[in-house]
């Protein structure tokens, strides 16, 4: 009897240790202890990663596989702050502190008048019907269009989405312009923080940014982050349909979760959405 009781221990502890744990908490400025909406959090290169909601509250599940790694916490005005997944565990409140960054922004003189301004059109071109399929995020997934214009330097004007069926009450997007690395894939963030909202929103979906002057010197990633504003204690999915898509020719890249790893979108897979911008020559 004493046998069979130690081997169900084992068991059951084998079972308990494999299940994943969950990590719950706050994120707030260092000086202000005020709340920090919409700050990454997650595993750096892997699948596992989050959002803050509206107020600055995470949750988030940790497999098992993950005990011994780290979480990132970041966001664009804030220090990047990284704390074992084991400290957490055995915090019974987490408040994540982010000290603020000193970000040198840079000054342009736009000299064109807007009548005289020369746009192009950047991006995905939908030219016919892929079919409407349901993609499903976590929070702070993001799918990225890499934009590359004829001639620098250039200033982006608008970054556009094209969304198909959308009946979500709350839910919204953050516009993120990422630069360009040697090997192809989306690197630092040039620009991060334009929000839309998309609540029961379809078709073209437009963000105005030429109010920012980002000037541009070489080629660059538009990319659109999935913000879970319905962030409940159990679920952190979302749906939205995607609509037309001519990508044969147009690669995107799609992460699955805050921090996460940049992988390739084939044409016909759930995460394909038509994604544009708009830029001008500046003189």
């Amino acid at each position: 009897m004493n046998k069979l009781f130690f081997y169900w221990l084992v068991f059951s502890s084998v079972l308990c240790y494999s299940q994943d744990q969950i990590i719950e908490g706050l994120v707030v400025d260092a000086k202000t202890r005020q709340p920090i909406p919409y700050a990454a959090i997650g595993i750096v290169g892997e699948n596992v990663g989050t959002v803050s909601n509206e107020d600055g509250r995470f949750r988030l599940a940790i497999p098992a596989k993950y005990m011994d790694d780290s979480l990132t916490f970041s966001e664009v005005v804030h220090v990047r702050k990284k704390l074992s997944i084991s400290y957490l565990l055995n915090n019974k409140e987490n408040v994540i502190t982010l000290d603020e960054a000193i970000i040198q922004l840079k000054t342009v003189e736009i000299t064109p008048d807007k009548e005289k301004r020369k746009y192009e059109k950047l991006g995905v071109k939908p030219t016919f019907y892929w079919g409407s399929c349901y993609a499903n995020f976590k929070g702070g997934a993001q799918i990225a269009q890499l934009m590359e214009a004829s001639t620098y330097p250039v200033i982006l004007s608008k970054a556009k989405i094209k969304i198909g069926d959308n009946t979500l009450e709350k839910a919204k997007l953050r516009v993120r312009v990422l630069e360009k690395t040697s090997n192809g894939l989306p690197g630092q963030d040039v620009f991060e923080g334009a929000f839309m909202d998309i609540s029961h929103q379809e078709g073209w979906v437009e963000v105005d940014l030429s109010h920012m002057n980002l000037v541009l010197n070489e080629d660059f990633f538009v990319c659109f982050e999935f913000l879970n504003v319905l962030w409940q204690p159990t679920e952190g999915y979302f749906s939205i349909v995607c609509s037309e898509s001519n990508t044969l020719s147009k690669k995107q890249l799609v992460r699955n979760a805050s921090l996460g790893k940049w992988q390739y979108a084939l044409p016909g897979q759930r995460h394909i959405y038509s994604i544009g911008a708009e830029v001008y020559k500046l003189k």
